[in-house]
């Protein structure tokens, strides 16, 4: 299951602009230069907050136990190893990605990532000099059922062969129509989180949407993804697990 929130935080926040695109996480990072064990943000030093640490804490993987009190969003930055999930993730994980939110108000290149910068807090706080423009704070989460596969041999990976997660990662491009965009940042404001109380939206039935159909791209057309097999499709190298 996929959501995406996004998160009015700040004041004068713009609605995404034409064109706009961005990237959060790098999918060529395998380590970490957090520290095992992070502070509560309240005890953050300058260190903290660099944006390099920021944007390593802003890819999360939380396990889920229905049974047990829920984790904090953002709290756990690497990916469980199996033995750990089969045995404290009841419910499965579910990995989380925050995008930045300060834009410099000039670029829109999502390729170098330089029209963005992260609050100083991840989520909230205080924008960098030079990127006090306040766009939507917007955060990805994907639950995934991991039940089906406890005690079974084997690991679990990211699709490019990562098995410590730290190369999780998302992009986006804007598609919405800025107008309406901007009618919802300034009217929908009920904490609910329900898209259906912003009366600004017009939303289909979920029979209706269930409908829309996506063809396979022609490169994919001949992946066999539905079975075990010894290799990633696309021949994806593993990293060493």
């Amino acid at each position: 299951m996929w959501t995406r929130y996004y998160f009015l935080f700040g004041t004068a926040i713009r609605p995404f602009p034409k064109g706009f695109g961005m990237i959060s996480g790098d999918a060529s990072r395998r380590t970490s230069t957090l520290p095992r064990h992070i502070p509560p943000t309240s005890f953050w030093g300058p260190e903290d907050k660099t944006q390099e640490a920021l944007a390593q804490k802003a890819v999360g993987f939380n396990c889920l136990n229905y049974d047990r009190p829920p984790e904090g969003a953002l709290e756990r930055h690497v990916l469980p190893n199996k033995t750990f999930i089969d045995s404290q993730c009841a419910d499965g994980i579910r990995s989380e990605l925050m995008f930045p939110s300060c834009w410099d108000g000039t670029l829109f290149d999502p390729q170098d990532k330089s029209h963005l910068k992260y609050p100083d807090l991840v989520m909230d706080g205080t924008c960098p000099d030079g990127y006090t423009t306040r766009l939507p704070a917007l955060y990805y989460e994907t639950v995934w059922d991991t039940t089906p596969f406890n005690n079974v041999s084997g690991a679990y990976l990211l699709s490019n062969g990562d098995s410590t997660g730290y190369s999780y990662h998302g992009d986006f491009l804007n598609g919405w129509d800025i107008d309406i965009l901007q009618q919802a940042i300034t009217s929908c404001t009920n904490n609910s989180g329900l898209v259906s109380d912003c009366s600004v939206f017009t939303l289909q039935e979920e029979s209706q949407a269930a409908q829309c159909k996506a063809s396979s791209p022609a490169q994919l057309k001949n992946e066999d993804c539905a079975r075990p097999r010894a290799e990633l499709c696309g021949n994806i190298f593993i990293d060493t697990i």
